[in-house]
Formats: structure tokens, C-alpha cells, sequence
């Protein structure tokens, strides 16, 4: 199988790999100079080129961008609270390889995790990146910073999207169902912390619209259920043409 290769903004010609996709492409693929590869970007776009290696640069050179990978119907993305250590790391795994557009960490009234520096969110695109290289998706999902909750659902509410709150409540309809009523184009799914959401919180997102669905019976872990309802609307949406 030819060998992926990441570059953030593709275009004709020679596209220079930064430090850690040179490294990557000479001491862990083990490719040689000349070899033939395919190169990915950002917004999805791929071409097949040349691998150049001169000393310790290296580049790939591309004659022609192919077509962006085909789209599902549904643009989707999550915005989480953040659960503690490699907990989020896999789950920002999981989502990438699922097709998410984006990951939102959200900061909510229970939050424990707070991530607000630039080391964990560049930490977070590498692994988005990285797994875009590995399962072969079209492009590479979208690392965003914390953002506090209100400011998400304004965002995610217009007359093109809306989105889904995870609830364990008496109220939540199963996600499936909520999946037949949708028709927009793009969807966030609301993730809250294992503390659960505030009532405060709960009648925001209902005053906004936001639909409350249920995944199973039990207590789900913050990365469980974000994962488990990426997976879900993955495998509804995979096919379907609104």
C-alpha cells in the first residue's frame, strides 16, 4: 500500500514536509528518495507525488491535486468536556478516525479539565493529524480551543445546523430517532462532564433548540459517550443523501 503523507496546505509542485513529517517519512517509513507517495492536507484534498530527501529536508513534488474524497451527508463534529489525562487523547483518536469535523473542548459549569494553553490543543492535532494518516480520511479533523458552552450553541445553532445534547434524563429520545428526524447538513454533539450538566445549563440548551438524545441505560464515561455517539452517527449517516 502506497505510504500517506500529511501536508497542511497542499499545492502543485514541491510541497516542503515540516521537521516531524520528514522525520517520520525517513526513519519510520523507511522511504527512500524518489519514492512515489500520497499526499494529504487539511481540507481533504490529495495528490500522488515524489518524494525528494536532501540531507535532513525533504519534500514531495506534485504534478496534479486529485479530487477532495467524497463527503458524507453529514458534516458532524463534538464538543466535549474534557476528561482527564490520556482519557481525552484517546478519545480525540477515536473521534478523528470516526470522520468528526472538529473537536471542541467545552468549559462547563462541572468541568475538571481546563485545558487553556496551546500545549495540549498542539498535543491534540498532532493526534488528529497522525490518525488521518492512518485511516485514510479525507482530510483532518479540525483541534478548536476551549470554548465555553454558551458560545458553542450559539455557534451551532443557525438555520443549517443544530445540534444533539447527550442526556441521561427521562426526556431524551434515542439517538437513532432523533437521526430520522434531522435534515440539516451540519451537527454538534453536545458532551458533558461526568458531573453532568447544570440545570441552568439543561434549559440553555433547550431554549436553543438543542435536541436531547440518549445513547443507552447506563452512565457513560466522558470519552464512552462521545466516541459511542460519533459512532452512531457515523454508520446512520455513512450513506444516507438528504
Amino acid at each position: 500500500m502506497i505510504r500517506r503523507i500529511h501536508t497542511p496546505v497542499l499545492q502543485d509542485g514541491d510541497n516542503a514536509l515540516d521537521p516531524v513529517q520528514a522525520h517520520h517519512a525517513r526513519m519510520v517509513l523507511r522511504l527512500r528518495d524518489g519514492d512515489e507517495v500520497e499526499v494529504f492536507d487539511d481540507a481533504g484534498q490529495t495528490a500522488i507525488g515524489e518524494l525528494r530527501l536532501d540531507g535532513e529536508t525533504a519534500a514531495v513534488h506534485v504534478r496534479q491535486i486529485l479530487s477532495s474524497a467524497a463527503t458524507t451527508a453529514l458534516r458532524w463534529s463534538v464538543a466535549s468536556a474534557v476528561p482527564k489525562g490520556e482519557r481525552a487523547d484517546w478519545m480525540v483518536e477515536k473521534l478523528s478516525e470516526l470522520g468528526a469535523e472538529a473537536f471542541i473542548p467545552l468549559a462547563t459549569a462541572r468541568s475538571v479539565v481546563l485545558p487553556e494553553g496551546k500545549n495540549k490543543r498542539e498535543r491534540w492535532a498532532r493526534i488528529a493529524t497522525e490518525s488521518a494518516k492512518q485511516c485514510r480520511r479525507a482530510g483532518v479533523m479540525r483541534i478548536e480551543p476551549l470554548t465555553p458552552l454558551a458560545e458553542v450553541i450559539a455557534a451551532a445553532v443557525t438555520s443549517e445546523s443544530t445540534g444533539w445534547c447527550l442526556s441521561t434524563g427521562e426526556a431524551a429520545v434515542p439517538i437513532a430517532a432523533a437521526a430520522r428526524e434531522h435534515r440539516g447538513r451540519f451537527l454538534t454533539l453536545f458532551v458533558g462532564p461526568e458531573g453532568g450538566w447544570t440545570p441552568e445549563e439543561a434549559a440553555g440548551m433547550s431554549a436553543a433548540g438543542l435536541a436531547e438524545v440518549k445513547l443507552t441505560g447506563t452512565i457513560l464515561r466522558v470519552e464512552t459517550a462521545a466516541v459511542a455517539a460519533g459512532a452512531v452517527v457515523a454508520i446512520l449517516y455513512s450513506e444516507r443523501d438528504d
